[in-house]
């Protein structure tokens, strides 16, 4: 295999190619940090294409890292509201104030001062280093996995193991611009060697890909296992107004606004008479019958909502999905 000049033809690549996104507008040092904090806290479990109008949203209403450490925990969750893995939002608040109370309002360089931050692990600080400082690190998400799998036709559990595609990694060497060279080979992974159909005609690493040369693409993957869980949420209406409860109760969604839920057994899913739905979340699949109740008891943490107002609250994605399944 042939690994002369890999980061040249990936850099090369990349300045023709790259993407026009928010977060990498030319700016100062400490808004490039910023902009590299807050976009990598969004982009974790989220696509890029979600993350941008929210970005930029995001920073006209918290410009800098003081006024997102001053906001109140309300505000930042309504710039939030619908992205999602809503603990994302409330870490990014805890390290502002860290940074500014322990770092002097910098991101540090050293990787475990990184990880000592709310909300930043392995991944994300390697990221941070690499982007914002532009310290030799590649970061390893599932673009970089990707390319590293069809590079090398990986396809046993031991060939696609962490450990393993750590190992792999050094097939891209290192590159003086470390900043641009890991965002490279992401885009690389985002925009060319997509999971089910690569764009291999505009590839610049083909010469070196031996899923290429053996026009084998699929990617093996591990494993995700998706529980199926069932609940009933009990609907209590009054007038025009739904009562909705603070979650203490389960561990997704914690301390956000839900319908007051029990979960079921199978059994009792599969044969009640009520309305029915689906709701995907992370690594669960819900399915939830929707009991209407009608004498309504007021709980601790409750609240009346006005269906024809929901926009006004903070309410997840997952609430949102079970109004829209009410009629009057």
């Amino acid at each position: 295999m042939q690994k002369s000049n890999i980061p040249n033809k990936i850099l090369k690549w990349y300045d023709n190619n790259k993407r026009t996104l928010p977060w990498r507008k030319k700016t100062s040092t400490k808004n490039r940090e910023y902009f590299t904090l807050v976009s990598e806290f969004m982009l974790q479990q989220t696509q890029v294409k979600t993350v941008i109008p929210y970005f930029e949203n995001f920073i006209k209403n918290f410009p800098d890292l003081k006024s997102l450490a001053k906001s109140s925990d309300q505000k930042i969750l309504k710039n939030w509201e619908g992205l999602g893995y809503y603990s994302r939002a409330r870490n990014l608040k805890k390290t502002a104030i860290k940074l500014i109370e322990e770092f002097k309002g910098q991101l540090p360089k050293d990787i475990e001062k990184l990880k000592s931050l709310p909300g930043i692990g392995e991944y994300t600080s390697r990221s941070i280093l690499a982007i914002a400082h532009n310290e030799p690190y590649i970061p390893m998400d599932g673009n970089v996995e990707r390319i590293l799998k069809r590079v090398f036709l990986l396809k046993t559990n031991n060939e696609i193991s962490k450990e393993n595609l750590n190992k792999k990694k050094s097939f891209f060497g290192f590159s003086k611009r470390s900043s641009d060279y890991a965002q490279a080979i992401m885009e690389i992974g985002a925009l060319i060697c997509k999971p089910s159909i690569p764009l291999c005609n505009h590839c610049p690493l083909t010469k070196n890909c031996k899923a290429f040369n053996r026009k084998d693409f699929l990617i093996k993957s591990k494993n995700k296992f998706n529980k199926i869980k069932y609940f009933e949420a009990n609907v209590y209406r009054y007038k025009n107004k739904y009562l909705l409860i603070k979650n203490k109760k389960f561990n997704f969604l914690k301390n956000l606004v839900i319908f007051p839920m029990t979960e079921i057994t199978q059994k009792t899913f599969k044969y009640s008479v009520h309305k029915k739905i689906n709701v995907k979340m992370s690594n669960m699949n819900m399915k939830i019958i929707i009991n209407r109740k009608n004498k309504m008891k007021r709980k601790k943490d409750s609240l009346f909502l006005d269906k024809s107002n929901i926009n006004k609250y903070i309410l997840p994605s997952f609430t949102k999905k079970i109004f829209n399944s009410l009629s009057h």
